[in-house]
């Protein structure tokens, strides 16, 4: 008989938990207040309780509103997203040209660049042949447009779509709760916290570019590596030769 009074009471208190469980996470709460036998304490209690936790429901509803990707806007001439400077968007908000967080080591490395081939053209032109000249330009034309492409192009900014996963496997689809948008795993888009957006084909995040190096720019990159390498190639034996014609040219001016 004592169990039989017990067990509606206890089914009771059950149902009141899980009615309630949203508005008081806190069970020890939950049970001091029930035991507290001041009803108006008790319903004081859970009005507060109840607006708190529509509040934050509001600011969370918010939130996914102002994400860094769902912002986006159909031409536009500049628009900041996450960390990177956008310009130049089209009909679906995707910018043409993407500025990364670390763009100073960009300029930095281009005035680099520049003022090496530079002294080396100034000092050595007269001094390589036709071939060396040639080459010495093509390289040099090479290596800054694949760095400078590398570095201002979109890397691969997805498309905002609100319904990206309508009638598609949910399996192949995770959430980014700082850009705010379903991001598809197969592609490989993941988020960079460096420049704080996310990426289709995501490699790394490389600073001398000053950004990522994704999808859209991951072969121009390669290049960039490659041109690097014959860069140095170049330089090693441009230097070889001029040093050897200018040997021979002081040579035959001394016999004269």
């Amino acid at each position: 008989m004592d169990k039989q009074k017990n067990s509606p009471s206890s089914n009771e208190n059950y149902s009141n938990k899980n009615k309630y469980s949203k508005i008081y996470p806190n069970e020890d709460t939950y049970l001091n207040i029930k035991d507290n036998k001041n009803q108006s304490t008790y319903n004081n209690f859970k009005e507060k309780e109840g607006n708190n936790y529509s509040k934050k429901i509001k600011e969370n509803n918010s939130n996914k509103k102002i994400g860094t990707l769902n912002r986006r806007k159909p031409y536009y001439f500049y628009k900041k997203l996450g960390k990177t400077y956008t310009f130049f968007g089209d009909k679906n908000g995707s910018p043409l040209i993407v500025i990364g967080p670390h763009w100073p080591l960009y300029f930095f490395c281009c005035s680099i660049i520049t003022t090496f081939f530079s002294l080396f053209f100034k000092h050595f032109w007269v001094h390589i042949n036709i071939i060396f000249k040639i080459f010495g330009i093509l390289i040099f034309l090479i290596f800054f447009i694949s760095y400078s492409y590398t570095s201002l192009v979109n890397p691969g900014i997805p498309k905002y779509d609100e319904n990206a996963i309508l009638g598609k496997p949910r399996e192949n689809y995770r959430y980014c709760g700082i850009c705010c948008i379903w991001i598809n795993i197969e592609e490989n888009t993941s988020h960079c916290y460096d420049c704080n957006i996310c990426y289709e084909g995501y490699d790394h995040h490389c600073p001398w570019t000053g950004k990522c190096v994704a999808k859209k720019n991951i072969n121009s990159f390669y290049v960039f590596l490659v041109s690097i390498l014959c860069t140095f190639c170049y330089f090693v034996t441009a230097l070889t030769h001029a040093q050897h014609n200018i040997f021979i040219n002081n040579k035959k001016n001394k016999k004269f």
